[in-house]
């Protein structure tokens, strides 16, 4: 495979990411009705009553989501790479590290949205059910976070060690911010217990907080890898093959 080939395909992984961020807000969000999301106190026939009412948008809307979380792994896959050039040596224990958090992440998001499949397969079927696969799929997204923050923990780290370059991958202050969002996460664990009030599934601290830190992650990360590219193939092709590659 030829140079501006490979530059292509690593250009294509991370564009791969911001894709799938905004997909997923389109189907995820608004599509699949989670904009804002059902409440957990809700009694069981409001769950029934979501799915009917709004049954073709979420169908489509977790369908297609189901397919574009994928798009997630190409990304993840361009920032290990990008990890072990920093982690020289036999062990580059962050970069897998991270490769493995954006693995499970796919993972876990794709067993929640399954659980909203099956729930809006049989809209017919009891609503315990409904509301069961419903609180299902947020209890998996909300408690099962921590291989996401894990994977934005050691994406940070290495790139606030990177002692080599002249010009970092990611400035201290997103690296610090990757931090930040990764642990916004945290106080979504207690949707596990409470229903109502900031630590719902629904409320401040369980989802409008965690979530959209996490798309800001997304696309602040996206833009400072895609300036590492373009430096990293000026560095290292001839200055005319560099600026027809990165165009």
């Amino acid at each position: 495979m030829d140079e501006q080939t490979k530059i292509l395909y690593q250009k294509l992984a991370l564009y791969a990411g911001p894709f799938f961020v905004i997909t997923f807000v389109i189907f995820w969000g608004w599509m699949g009705n989670n904009l804002p999301p059902p409440h957990p106190a809700w009694p069981a026939q409001a769950f029934t009553d979501r799915y009917v009412s709004n049954l073709a948008s979420i169908r489509v809307g977790f369908l297609v989501s189901l397919v574009t979380i994928c798009f997630y792994l190409p990304w993840t896959a361009y920032v290990t790479m990008r990890m072990k050039r920093i982690e020289t040596g036999p062990f580059p224990v962050l970069a897998y590290t991270q490769l493995l958090g954006g693995c499970l992440t796919v993972m876990v998001v794709s067993i929640s949205m399954w659980c909203w499949v099956v729930a809006a397969q049989r809209p017919e079927r009891t609503p315990e059910i409904t509301q069961m696969l419903t609180d299902a799929g947020w209890l998996m997204n909300d408690t099962a976070y921590m291989c996401t923050t894990i994977q934005m923990w050691a994406m940070a780290l290495c790139f606030l060690h990177d002692k080599k370059a002249k010009i970092p991958v990611m400035p201290n202050w997103a690296c610090y911010l990757t931090i930040f969002c990764g642990a916004t996460f945290f106080p979504a664990s207690l949707t596990a217990i409470l229903r109502d009030g900031p630590f719902a599934y629904d409320g401040l601290l369980g989802y409008w907080l965690p979530y959209p830190a996490w798309l800001i992650w997304m696309f602040v990360a996206t833009y400072y890898l895609l300036g590492d590219l373009k430096r990293r193939v000026g560095e290292e092709a001839p200055e005319g093959a560099a600026v027809a590659a990165v165009r």
